[in-house]
């Protein structure tokens, strides 16, 4: 059985995983498209928001389980 100290480990694995993956997407946006600085911060937390309501949400659904 998974105890819950190895989802939480999980978890922050896929959060480290998915910000890094956001870091490269933000790069390639600067290079590419060459977006506003503001911009390119708010699309930033609005990613890392998102990843981490997705987590959230997860870990309450397993909790119900």
């Amino acid at each position: 059985m998974i105890n819950k100290n190895t989802t939480n480990n999980n978890m922050t694995i896929v959060r480290n995983i998915a910000y890094s993956q956001i870091n490269k997407i933000n790069k390639k946006i600067k290079e590419e498209i060459e977006v506003d600085n503001v911009l390119l911060e708010r699309i930033d937390i609005n990613m890392k928001n998102a990843i981490n309501k997705i987590i959230n949400d997860y870990k309450v659904g397993k909790q119900y389980v």
